[in-house]
């Protein structure tokens, strides 16, 4: 195809396809306003907390658990408090589809801008940049790198993937694939260029803590994972709930497709083949591969959270692209062909709002979960009662921290819960008031409701109670107890 012909229809389809990512961060950014839901109510809210007091406490942006990347470019919006967090997170969003098109463009697929339209409707993914986690940033600087690699850039694309590991530690893991890639392309200039993250960290963390091991050594990981192992098919069973059961049917053809390709010789001559297989079916098997094997073996503190799949979506949206090529081709003629794309289009849509367990819910997925509506209930006693920041505050629940405007990091207002072999809770000053939840004290703290009412120095003020399901309020209910140290 000659560039006369090429030039037009590229320009058609950008100015397609930023109309329609305009249209989609718009919604984006409508609904970051109207949700109340944070996604979770544990990391999601801690990292958070990291980003917003990271200019106060400035080893924040060294904090292995946080991830320093994540905080050091999250710590500008998030002082805006949670809005600034969620718009950010809806620009991380918006970037990654328009990447994901980019590559879609690249290896010539039809209608590419419809990377953008599924990087957006695959359900998990949309609702997590409405959090504070570092998966939507994780999926943008794997996007961007496949994109540099597919348009003839690959130096760049080597130096940004090597900045992977510090918004999740899996990125040491897929750091491998660019090096077989590099290999692969026998392209070896650039493998050096593939430790310029870990250089610069490293030589930060000489200076400023003086432990240039510091990036190994901080590992907040324990080998042995504190919260058991689960089934082998645990992620692989839990794809649907990521990308609804449409995108998983495109993404399983488009993955049948590569293996076809790579049977036949002819096809592994393609310029841009090892990209597509190695930077993105690569990414994704080997992501998935190495969390199925941390949860089935009890490793790396794994809690077998499948929100870690997010971090896929937008290769996930070239791949089931691909898989909607193929499809197409079904269809013996250019009007049979754009049909059977319009009706794959409309049918990825409308499962969003079937109210299928893989699509969205309102009430699960946009308002404020149970968890955190008891402990706004507790933050508005707690200041009715004793005033705003006057009495320190023990919790391991962190939204604790939003809903009272509690100072995590201080201690003389966040005083750290130690729990002694018996089980009895040490080191509190008299008058602290500690927030037990059902959930994260005990699970995180080691803090058993049993102990604290039998202890005399605690005393009982107030509870509160909601069903974790409004649909189904005789299964399960979420507490929260607020004790005093009186001695």
């Amino acid at each position: 195809m000659n560039s006369s012909v090429a030039l037009p229809y590229s320009a058609a389809s950008t100015r397609r396809a930023l109309l329609l990512l305009a249209i989609l961060l718009l919604l984006s950014v409508v609904v970051a306003f109207i949700t109340t839901n944070t996604y979770d109510s544990g990391d999601s809210i801690k990292h958070y907390l990291f980003a917003r007091y990271a200019f106060q406490y400035p080893m924040n942006y060294l904090d292995s658990w946080a991830k320093p990347l994540f905080t050091l470019v999250a710590s500008v919006p998030a002082q805006a408090g949670f809005m600034g967090m969620k718009l950010f997170q809806c620009g991380v969003v918006a970037v990654s589809a328009w990447c994901a098109y980019v590559v879609a463009r690249s290896l010539r697929l039809p209608v590419p801008e419809l990377a953008i339209l599924f990087a957006y409707a695959t359900p998990d993914y949309f609702i997590i940049q409405f959090s504070g986690l570092t998966e939507p940033l994780f999926g943008l600087v794997l996007v961007s790198a496949v994109m540099l690699a597919v348009t003839n850039r690959p130096g760049w694309s080597a130096a940004l993937i090597s900045w992977l590991p510090f918004v999740r530690s899996e990125g040491f893991i897929l750091l491998g694939l660019w090096v077989v890639y590099f290999a692969w392309r026998r392209q070896w200039r650039y493998l050096p260029l593939l430790v310029v993250g870990y250089v610069v960290f490293s030589a930060v963390g000489a200076i400023v803590m003086h432990e240039p091991g510091w990036v190994f050594g901080h590992n907040p990981y324990a080998t042995i994972s504190v919260y058991g192992h689960g089934a082998w098919g645990h992620f692989v069973f839990n794809l649907p709930g990521l990308l609804g059961w449409v995108l998983l049917l495109l993404a399983v053809v488009g993955g049948g497709r590569m293996v076809l390709d790579l049977l036949h010789p002819e096809h592994r001559q393609r310029p841009l083949f090892s990209a597509e297989l190695l930077l993105i079916y690569g990414s994704i098997c080997v992501f998935i591969a190495a969390h199925t094997i941390f949860w089935a073996l009890g490793l790396f503190n794994s809690f077998g959270m499948t929100r870690v799949l997010t971090v896929t979506a937008p290769l996930f949206a070239i791949v089931a692209l691909r898989g909607l090529t193929w499809l197409a081709q079904l269809g013996r003629t250019p009007e049979a062909q754009r049909r059977i794309r319009i009706a794959a289009v409309v049918a990825v849509v409308a499962f969003l709002f079937l109210g299928t367990r893989q699509g969205f819910r309102w009430e699960r997925d946009f308002t404020r979960p149970a968890d955190q509506e008891v402990l706004e209930n507790a933050a508005a006693w707690i200041r009715k009662t004793y005033g705003q920041g006057t009495r320190p505050l023990a919790y391991e629940a962190v939204y604790i921290a939003i809903a009272t405007k509690n100072n995590f990091f201080d201690p003389t207002e966040h005083p750290p819960i130690a729990v002694s072999q018996d089980g009895r809770v040490e080191s509190l000053p008299v008058g602290t008031l500690l927030v037990w939840d059902d959930w994260f004290a005990p699970t995180e703290g080691h803090v058993q409701l049993s102990k604290l009412r039998s202890d005399a120095r605690f005393r009982e003020l107030y509870q509160d109670a909601k069903p974790r399901n409004r649909r189904h309020p005789e299964r399960d209910t979420t507490r929260v107890i607020v004790f005093e140290r009186v001695q």
